[in-house]
């Protein structure tokens, strides 16, 4: 948590933080500001929670600050300290949020009582807001796919019929006439990993947080719509009738909104306005091109109208390194392994344009090479103390930094320690390593009921989802989503012979997220629904 101190005396400053008793209230980092606008800077950069600001200072005084923290942080908890007894101050403050009006000189035990009061507001809030982003959660997958699927088929071109575009009017409500429209498209692909790993368990929690705050800037469908791209379930996409201009408006609006929830602000692609519905699907690929085309070393925008230039710069594919990177990892020497990576990585650290699209193209040449390596000494795998315990989110994990950028440490460290780990697998003894296929089956027959994909499973196993496709297939005689549906509707006929469990139950206790799904699956596999499987079971015990 952190808190910020507001005052023009620097003595008064240092006095409050002695004072305080911080880190007993959990609050690891203490900014100070000299006066209004160092305060709103601090606010705008750092998000603190808690606000402890005086009221009378040069320039911005304090009831201007209060008046800005009502307006664009209301969450924030702010505590005035002042040498003045004044009745006015004092209404003005409680009229824009303040929790408490302490007196100067202040007091150490009145001060700590006011800061405990803050912090538990604070928590008792969020706690609060936690609760409703779950419960929204839960009313969303209740919520079938059908919008998100209409629109997904809009914007790539599978669904602009008469027929589709009534069931778009009808489900949706648009406006009887949409002349143009304009899109824009964010990926949760861009945020950095740490933003990434606090939502690896509840990966859905920043899906519908974003998701969220963008339907809170269209108010109503005569401005927009936005939904989850289903092609791509990393993809935000947002349908905007009117101007590019206006559409900016909402974005930074949106980016402001997630600046409180997840402390993080989205890269957008935004496409030139097109022709409705005829020119939605180029626009959806102009706006996804911008997105994934924008510059990742410099930061200038976060709503990407155009595609900076690259000046010519060629940029070095990673397979044309691969034999270097290869012989390093087989030396299986760390500084062999930092010294290939650095003499591959060294002159892109120059360069002034990096496409998000090249550092994505540097992952998956990354991962053809590791899968061909290994291909090439089939059976060889990472002992089990190595696999890591971490799930892994369903979205591509980018060497990004928290404004979206490149991260040349992230991506030095990536390589290596990839190269490193590839160089045990591939120099191990067949016989001393457990048979990888099965170490997956054995791990899926475990854990079936989760929410399992096969990104996950090449995250946990350090191998590549194509290696795993295509071993995996060699070995079982079904692909890893038919070994795991095999094994989801066998469970399933276990527990059908419960008649007190319910079928929606049962769907979910299998790893089944939506009951019509599951039925759909299970009739397939064994020609009757779970329903008329479970009433064979009663007859034939009768």
């Amino acid at each position: 948590m952190k808190a910020l101190l507001v005052d023009d005396e620097k003595h008064v400053r240092d006095a409050i933080r002695l004072l305080g008793h911080w880190e007993e209230f959990g609050i690891d980092t203490l900014l100070e500001a000299a006066d209004g606008d160092e305060a709103i800077a601090a606010i705008t950069a750092h998000q603190p929670q808690i606000i402890l600001s005086d009221m009378r200072m040069p320039g911005k005084d304090g009831m201007a600050l209060l008046e800005w923290i009502s307006a664009h942080t209301p969450h924030s908890k702010v505590l005035v300290i002042s040498g003045y007894d004044d009745f006015e101050l004092v209404r003005h403050a409680i009229r824009h949020g303040g929790m408490d009006y302490l007196l100067k000189p202040v007091e150490a035990d009145e001060l700590n009582a006011s800061l405990l009061k803050a912090v538990t507001a604070w928590e008792e809030e969020d706690a609060i807001r936690i609760q409703s982003t779950r419960q929204s959660i839960v009313v969303n997958r209740m919520r079938p796919h059908y919008q998100d699927r209409l629109l997904t088929e809009l914007a790539v071109g599978r669904g602009s019929s008469p027929s589709h575009m009534q069931r778009l009017q009808d489900e949706l409500n648009l406006p009887c006439l949409i002349p143009v429209c304009s899109v824009a498209v964010t990926s949760l692909s861009h945020l950095d990993a740490d933003c990434l790993a606090k939502y690896r368990s509840q990966p859905d929690l920043l899906v519908f947080s974003v998701l969220n705050i963008c339907a809170e800037m269209l108010s109503t469908p005569d401005e927009g719509v936005m939904f989850r791209q289903l092609d791509q379930p990393d993809e935000i996409v947002l349908l905007h009738w009117g101007p590019s201009t206006s559409l900016e408006h909402i974005l930074d609006k949106v980016n402001q909104g997630l600046e409180q929830t997840i402390q993080r602000r989205l890269h957008f692609g935004i496409s030139t306005c097109e022709s409705y519905p005829g020119g939605i699907s180029a626009a959806y690929l102009e706006a996804s091109s911008r997105l994934w085309r924008r510059n990742a070393v410099q930061i200038k925008q976060r709503i990407h109208a155009s595609v900076e230039s690259s000046n010519g710069n060629k940029i070095r594919r990673l397979t044309a390194h691969e034999e270097p990177l290869r012989m390093a990892a087989m030396s299986c020497r760390a500084s062999s392994v930092v010294a290939a990576v650095a003499e591959w990585l060294d002159p892109i650290t120059d360069l002034a344009v990096v496409s998000a699209e090249q550092i994505q193209q540097w992952i998956d040449e990354l991962e053809w090479m590791l899968s061909r390596w290994l291909d090439d000494t089939a059976g060889s795998s990472f002992h089990e103390e190595e696999v890591t315990e971490e799930q892994s989110i369903p979205f591509a994990e980018l060497p990004l930094d928290a404004e979206g950028l490149l991260s040349f440490p992230l991506l030095r460290s990536l390589l290596e320690q990839r190269l490193l780990a590839a160089g045990k697998a591939l120099t191990a003894h067949h016989h001393a390593n457990p048979d990888p296929m099965s170490e997956i089956a054995r791990y899926m027959d475990a854990h079936y009921q989760e929410d399992l994909s096969l990104q996950q499973i090449a995250a946990r196993f350090y191998l590549s989802r194509e290696y795993i496709s295509r071993k995996f297939k060699q070995q079982f005689g079904l692909n890893w989503s038919e070994y795991l549906g095999k094994l989801r509707i066998n469970n399933a006929k276990l527990l059908l012979q419960n008649p007190s469990l319910r079928v929606a139950k049962i769907s979910e206790m299998v790893g089944f997220q939506d009951e019509k799904y599951f039925s759909k699956v299970f009739k397939k596999m064994e020609g009757i629904t779970p329903a008329e499987y479970r009433k064979t079971l009663l007859e034939a015990g009768t």
